[in-house]
C-alpha cells in the first residue's frame, strides 16, 4: 500500500513538472511570437516587462523575475513556502524560456497583423497558463499581487482586485506607447486568454462548490482552513451502504484553487470522495459583498 502511494505521489510530481514546463513554454511562445512584437500584453508582470523592454531595452525574462521577487518574498512570509514554491519555479522557467526562444527570424519573415496576433497570442498564453494552474502553480504577477492585496486589506473580491490591476497595466501600455489600438487589442488578448483558461481549466464559470465525503475530517479540514484560507461547512453523516459514520465537508472556492484542494485531498485522504459543481455567483466573506 505504501509503495503504491509513493508511486502515485511520484507520478503526480512528474505530471506537475511536465505541466509547468510545457505551460511556461507555451506562455513564452504566445508572448514572444505574437504579443511582444506588437507591444501587446495580457496584463500582469509581462505587461510591465513589455514597457521596460521597449523603453529601456531590459530583457523580458529579467524584468519578470525582478518584478516578481518582492511578491515572492511577501507571499512566502504570509502564505508559507509550500504555497509559493511551485509559482517561483514556474516563473523562473518561463523567464528562461522567454530569453531562450525569441523567434526573431520567424517573425521577420512572417509578420502577423494586430488582430491575428492578439487572438493567437491570447489563446496560446491562456492554454499555457491553464497547464501551470493545473499543476497548482501560477506565473506570479497580477494573480499573486491580488492575493497579497486581499490578504492585507479589507478587499473581499479577488476578481475585482485583479480587474483593477490589469486595467492599470493596460492603461499604462496606452499612455507609454501613445497608441490606443495597442491597448484595445491587449484587452482582446486578455479576454481571450482568460476565457481559454476558464474553458480548459475549470469550465465556463468561476465559482466552484466542492463537496468532500471523508472519514478523516480532522486531517482534511485543517489544510482547507490554514493552507487554502477558505471556510467550510461540516455535516456529520452516515453511509447508507456501510452504516459507518462519515463527514461531509462543503467548501466554496475560486478557479485557481481547484488544483490546490485536489492536492489537499490526495495528501490527507486519498480514499475520500470529492465532487465539484459550478455556482453562478458567491456572495459573502471572501467573495462579492453585494
Amino acid at each position: 500500500m505504501k509503495k503504491t502511494k509513493d508511486k502515485n505521489k511520484i507520478l503526480m510530481i512528474l505530471k506537475d513538472v511536465v505541466f509547468i514546463i510545457l505551460g511556461a513554454y507555451l506562455v513564452s511562445i504566445g508572448i514572444n511570437m505574437f504579443l511582444l512584437p506588437h507591444k501587446m500584453t495580457t496584463g500582469g508582470a509581462s505587461g510591465i516587462a513589455t514597457i521596460f523592454y521597449y523603453l529601456f531595452n531590459v530583457p523580458m525574462g529579467l524584468s519578470i523575475l525582478i518584478i516578481n521577487l518582492p511578491l515572492f518574498l511577501i507571499s512566502m512570509y504570509k502564505f508559507g513556502i509550500k504555497f509559493s514554491f511551485k509559482t517561483i519555479i514556474a516563473t523562473a522557467i518561463m523567464s528562461v524560456f522567454l530569453e531562450m526562444f525569441n523567434y526573431d527570424l520567424i517573425i521577420a519573415n512572417n509578420p502577423t497583423d494586430l488582430f491575428t496576433s492578439c487572438i493567437f497570442g491570447g489563446v496560446i498564453v491562456g492554454f499555457g497558463l491553464s497547464l501551470v494552474l493545473k499543476a497548482g502553480a501560477s506565473t506570479g504577477g497580477s494573480d499573486l499581487l491580488a492575493q497579497i492585496i486581499v490578504k492585507f486589506t479589507n478587499a473581499q473580491s479577488l476578481s475585482s482586485v485583479l480587474l483593477v490591476i490589469e486595467s492599470i497595466i493596460i492603461i499604462s501600455i496606452i499612455i507609454v506607447f501613445k497608441n490606443i489600438n495597442i491597448g484595445l487589442y491587449s484587452i482582446i488578448a486578455l479576454f481571450v486568454s482568460t476565457k481559454v483558461i476558464d474553458l480548459i481549466f475549470a469550465g465556463v464559470d468561476y465559482i466552484k462548490v466542492v463537496t468532500i465525503i471523508t472519514k478523516r475530517s480532522d486531517k482534511v479540514i485543517e489544510p482547507i482552513l490554514k493552507d487554502l484560507k477558505r471556510g467550510a461547512t461540516v455535516t456529520n453523516s452516515m453511509g447508507a451502504h456501510s452504516g459507518e459514520e462519515i463527514t461531509t465537508i462543503t467548501c466554496i472556492i475560486t478557479r485557481p484553487e481547484i488544483a490546490k484542494i485536489k492536492q489537499i485531498i490526495r495528501d490527507n485522504d486519498s480514499n475520500a470522495i470529492m465532487y465539484i459543481t459550478t455556482a453562478n455567483e458567491a456572495i459573502g466573506n471572501g467573495f462579492n459583498k453585494e
